[in-house]
This record gives C-alpha cells, sequence and structure tokens, in this order.
C-alpha cells in the first residue's frame, strides 16, 4: 500500500469512527473505491513504464 493510499484510508476511518452516519458510511466507501482505482492506474503506469524504457515516466514516485 502506498503512503497516500493509507492516508486515505486512516482519513476516511477517522472520519467514520467520529461520525457514523450514512452520509459519512457512503464517503468512506466512495475513498476506499477512489484509492482501488488510484491503485490500479498506479500499476498500469508502472508497467507501461518498464514495458518502454525508453519513454519518460509517466508519473513522478518517491522512492519507498
Amino acid at each position: 500500500m502506498h503512503w497516500w493510499s493509507q492516508q486515505a484510508c486512516d482519513a476516511a476511518a477517522e472520519a467514520q469512527a467520529a461520525d457514523p452516519s450514512p452520509a459519512t458510511l457512503m464517503a468512506a466507501a466512495q475513498v476506499q473505491a477512489l484509492v482501488s482505482i488510484a491503485e490500479g492506474l498506479h500499476r498500469i503506469a508502472a508497467q507501461l513504464e518498464t514495458r518502454d524504457g525508453s519513454a519518460p515516466p509517466l508519473v513522478s514516485r518517491s522512492a519507498s
């Protein structure tokens, strides 16, 4: 898990714990869905970078 996805999940969990209303539960589910999409896009970008080593990186990442 990347640092940004961990931060998003932690923030959603904190909001849900502070206010367990249906709106907050829906927002937490939306955060989880967006994190999943972002991680999928991140994996696709990494594969494209390794497939074509001559192309510049699609995204700027720090070492993790």
